[in-house]
């Protein structure tokens, strides 16, 4: 196979991702209207539409979700999410925000309401149970259950130890280095989780939001 290239996509206060090797992937969409801005990244990339394989979403919130039904309908590329997000990309909506401190109480306020918690909802091709291995999309790695941000959050571990970790870890503000993120359904599951992920003793991550982390500094972060 080819080296892995990773070119990063930035959309604001949300990154999405696009993994080219022998397939190409997306890890994420952005917020709705964000279809336009990933396809000029991958045109410049020299990456066609038609090239994308698999469009996959780490969580259900409108911030990762949002242009996912959208680029499906550009690229013909299959969308995969974890089971227990799925019923959030049925629905087009996010839920509630559960703050795990006064950053995300504060921040819950402007990012939590119904403008920003809908998306055009859609129909997942592709279920993730506890892993999905990617090679069948040209992309040795696999995705993994990481469940905390919300139940059906999921990470991306590729062979070169690149890690894509969604929400599960956030930058702290206004240091930027890793913290608990600022909503989490369970935050004790979110440790675990990053524990988890520290098993695979990844070398970069490159999460939702800010970074990328060393492993050395998320290790930091669980004590």
């Amino acid at each position: 196979m080819l080296p892995i290239e990773v070119i990063p996509v930035n959309l604001g206060i949300v990154n999405a991702y696009i993994v080219k090797q022998d397939g190409v992937i997306l890890i994420d969409t952005g917020y709705p209207k964000s279809e336009d801005a990933i396809l000029r990244t991958m045109q410049g990339a020299g990456i066609r539409p038609g090239d994308l394989r698999l469009i996959l979403v780490t969580h259900g919130h409108g911030d990762h979700a949002g242009s996912a039904a959208r680029l499906r309908e550009m690229t013909g590329a299959r969308v995969a999410v974890h089971k227990n997000d799925a019923g959030m990309l049925r629905a087009g909506k996010q839920g509630e925000l559960k703050a795990t401190g006064i950053t995300g109480k504060v921040f819950g306020i402007f990012l939590g309401g119904e403008k920003k918690s809908r998306y055009p909802a859609l129909e997942p091709d592709i279920l993730v149970f506890e892993t999905l291995d990617l090679e069948a999309f040209g992309v040795r790695g696999k995705a993994v259950a990481m469940p905390g941000h919300s139940a059906g959050s999921i990470s991306v571990i590729l062979e070169n130890g690149d890690a894509f970790t969604g929400d599960l870890i956030f930058p702290s503000i206004p240091l930027g280095k890793p913290c608990l993120p600022f909503w989490a359904d369970d935050p004790a599951e979110v440790y675990a989780s990053v524990r988890k992920l520290l098993a695979y003793q990844p070398k970069i991550m490159y999460p939702g939001h800010g970074g990328p982390f060393s492993a050395d500094a998320v290790r930091q972060m669980t004590g």
